[in-house]
């Protein structure tokens, strides 16, 4: 009975924090200034609501036994869900090596979700990337290094090379070209999050739910972007 209550207790919350992060993000939309664009504003916006699961992917596996750490972040999966509505958006939203170049990722400021996990590789890579006098010197793009960019929210979804990816965030140090690239601009409006679930927009079907509610809140902040997206 207790657990019911405390998950109840946590689900209200989420939803008012919801609520509350839509009004700053109305405000954003509805200021008058001419002194600040809009649209830099709510990328700020979705990286301070992305930084704190950023950050417990870099640091669980410290927290834990080896070989437990925290499942690493799946787009197709954990970003939406797995189901036919959601596949069909992203395979029709998947765009691949040509257009993937034009992009880039900066390890200092921009949201990239690696995720460790290798128990040898949390020991040995810490300290050994990011500076010129380290061992592997300053951060350098690999064929390991496989990332997802995901517009037009701009967060990266790692599938390869996590742990040295790990070190660049860690020394603010490295760019990365995205392997794939997933435009989901002209897909928004299909699908809404109600402070729990996705829901489909066309037919108010509940199709799932995201593994963190902050990807609902940074899907509803990127409907607020205007077309001069860059």
């Amino acid at each position: 009975m207790c657990i019911y209550f405390y998950k109840k207790n946590i689900s209200a919350l989420k939803k008012e924090q919801f609520i509350n992060l839509m009004k700053w993000a109305n405000k954003i939309v509805n200021q008058n200034s001419c002194s600040f664009s809009k649209n830099e504003s709510l990328y700020d916006l979705i990286k301070i609501v992305m930084k704190p699961i950023q950050a417990e992917h870099i640091r669980n596996a410290y927290l834990t036994h080896e070989h437990h750490a925290i499942e690493g972040i799946n787009l197709y999966r954990d970003f939406l869900c797995s189901h036919r509505i959601v596949y069909e958006i992203l395979s029709n939203s998947t765009q691949y090596s040509n257009s993937a170049s034009h992009h880039s990722f900066k390890l200092a400021s921009d949201i990239i979700l690696p995720t460790g996990w290798h128990p040898t590789s949390l020991v040995c890579n810490l300290g050994s990337i990011g500076k010129k006098n380290r061992k592997c010197g300053e951060f350098k793009q690999d064929y390991n290094h496989d990332v997802t960019l995901v517009l037009p929210m701009k967060i990266g979804f790692v599938n390869g090379g996590n742990h040295s990816i790990i070190q660049g965030v860690l020394s603010g140090n490295g760019e990365i070209h995205p392997k794939t690239v997933v435009d989901l601009s002209n897909k928004l409006n299909e699908v809404y999050f109600n402070g729990t679930h996705w829901i489909h927009t066309t037919s108010e079907q509940i199709i799932g739910e995201p593994r963190y509610p902050e990807f609902g809140w940074v899907w509803e902040i990127s409907k607020l972007l205007t077309n001069n997206i860059e």
